[in-house]
């Protein structure tokens, strides 16, 4: 559900989507492929995308519940975080040529990234983080669903670099026998994108109880896991199609990583040096 019980967008085009005339059925196309961003539209903008009327486009937002637009797109802010690939297919246009497709898709990820990196908060929060990184006596990094990758991603590059640091849940363990461990001082590294699992809400608290640090890697538009005290680094996360876009994350960890690596110093060297005469001993990657 969406804004105060009310079904979200997604649900109500999809119960109506059938029973709709031509003009308005593609009108839902256009609007369900803008899932991602459709407050940034007007109305006349989405009627010229899908080819109709303005007339046909008023119609079309009070068939689905609405009594305006304006009123759909104050929805639209607050439902950002529910969109699924599944609605987001049915506004592909298959007739698409690759190569404009291709461009979309390289625009919305530069687009990340120039957004996520120009955040004023942005340098303040890194440098945050990083301390609390570099110091921690244990990192544990919790991703799921879509976070598990960047979290796995994370995990690796900052193992390279210092001590207890793991992903959970770890190998044929829970949460539960993982965040038992945490204690005062630790750092939980939280992936938290759009469409989140419910349990991660009970994981983070768990954590914080136990005097955890907080660091978020979070999309914007949901609410918000941080409390006061706690670090959060935004990522955008909007992609051009029908899957979010997560290159910014990427370098977003990327960079972190590589500046913890920096107020690690000596440290941070040494391991790195350990490991790589250990690659040398076990002959397991190939230069």
């Amino acid at each position: 559900m969406g804004v105060a019980g009310e079904p979200t967008i997604q649900e109500a085009i999809t119960a109506a989507y059938d029973q709709l005339p031509p003009g308005e059925k593609r009108l839902a196309d256009t609007v369900l492929a803008r899932l991602n961003h459709l407050a940034s539209y007007s109305a006349t903008e989405l009627a010229a995308a899908a080819g109709v009327s303005k007339a046909t486009a008023a119609r079309f937002f009070r068939r689905m519940g609405y009594q305006s637009f304006g009123h759909a797109r104050r929805n639209a802010r607050a439902e950002a975080h529910l969109a699924s690939p599944l609605y987001a297919l049915a506004g592909v246009n298959p007739k698409e040529p690759v190569s404009d497709a291709l461009s979309r898709h390289v625009a919305a990820d530069l687009k990340n990234l120039s957004e996520t990196f120009r955040q004023p908060q942005v340098a303040t929060a890194l440098a945050q983080a990083v301390k609390l990184v570099a110091a921690a006596p244990r990192v544990r990094v919790l991703g799921m669903r879509n976070g598990q990758f960047i979290a796995a991603h994370a995990t690796y590059l900052l193992a390279q670099l210092r001590p207890d640091c793991a992903s959970l849940p770890g190998a044929g363990m829970t949460l539960a026998e993982d965040l038992v461990s945490l204690g005062r001082g630790d750092v939980l590294l939280v992936a938290d994108f759009r469409r989140r699992s419910s349990l991660l809400p009970a994981y983070v608290e768990a954590a914080r109880a136990a005097g955890a640090k907080l660091v978020f890697l979070a999309s914007p538009g949901m609410p918000p896991l941080a409390r006061k005290g706690d670090v959060v680094l935004a990522c955008q996360t909007d992609g051009a199609s029908i899957f979010d876009s997560y290159v910014a994350a990427v370098s977003l960890v990327n960079h972190l990583c590589a500046a913890v690596a920096t107020a690690l110093g000596k440290a941070s060297r040494k391991r790195l040096a350990v490991i790589e005469s250990l690659h040398d001993t076990l002959g397991d990657i190939r230069h």
